[in-house]
């Protein structure tokens, strides 16, 4: 079963769409930066509607953000509200929440940070670049393939994990790899801000090896020249 039509709802959907033991709640706010009280209790609404639906599944997942941890975000409207959420799956009797970082793939969510960059560059438009901030990114398909194996292990019940790359890449990092991507220069402003966070993923270092997922040296310029490359 699975709940929401968006980039992770794709990518559990071969796996899990007609699984009745199995919930993915993939829906939810696309946009990190909303405030808007309206949406939130929409969420709330959908939310408890899914969790009632689903309250005899062996498992009931739920996509949470490692932004929790960014000094930056943690305390912004969209944040706490995914905490909130969290309490609300906690109600469930065999749930697992899955953390993530900046997740890329290919989606119209023009709210994503890399399709933002991607945006920008190719229309020659100008950003401001946070030089001191890091960002996590990884593969829509990694995710999935390592939150397979924590769906099967029932070990990991009633608890929250993150599923991240090993890695935090410097925000001029990733312009740099957009742009070799993109094969324009990025017009940006740079701004004396941002910060570095660490994300603990050694709850899930057994899954992603399971899995087959190597980060690394080169994984960020796959990763955007996947869902990028042939966007020119």
């Amino acid at each position: 079963m699975i709940i929401g039509s968006g980039l992770l709802a794709r990518a559990f959907s071969s796996a899990y769409l007609h699984r009745e033991d199995v919930c993915i709640y993939a829906a939810g706010i696309s946009n990190s930066s909303c405030t808007e009280g309206h949406e939130f209790a929409r969420e709330r609404q959908r939310l408890g509607d899914a969790l009632r639906q689903a309250n005899r599944v062996d498992t009931f997942v739920y996509f949470g953000t490692c932004s929790i941890a960014d000094p930056d975000a943690q305390n912004t409207p969209y944040v706490q509200h995914k905490l909130a959420m969290e309490q609300m799956v906690h109600t469930h009797p065999q749930s697992l929440i899955l953390r993530l970082p900046q997740v890329a793939g290919k989606t119209p969510n023009p709210h994503t940070l890399l399709n933002f960059l991607y945006a920008r560059i190719s229309r020659s438009e100008s950003f401001n670049l946070w030089s001191k901030a890091k960002r996590n990114i990884i593969d829509v398909a990694d995710v999935a393939a390592i939150a397979q194996q924590l769906i099967a292990n029932n070990s990991v019940r009633n608890t929250a994990l993150n599923i991240a790359n090993v890695t935090n890449y410097p925000m001029t990092d990733i312009v740099c790899t957009m742009e070799r991507v993109v094969g324009k220069r990025a017009i940006y402003e740079v701004v004396d801000r941002g910060s570095e966070y660490s994300i603990d993923v050694g709850a899930t270092l057994s899954a992603i090896e399971r899995a087959g997922v190597k980060f690394g040296s080169g994984y960020l310029e796959k990763v955007i020249g996947r869902y990028y490359g042939s966007s020119i």
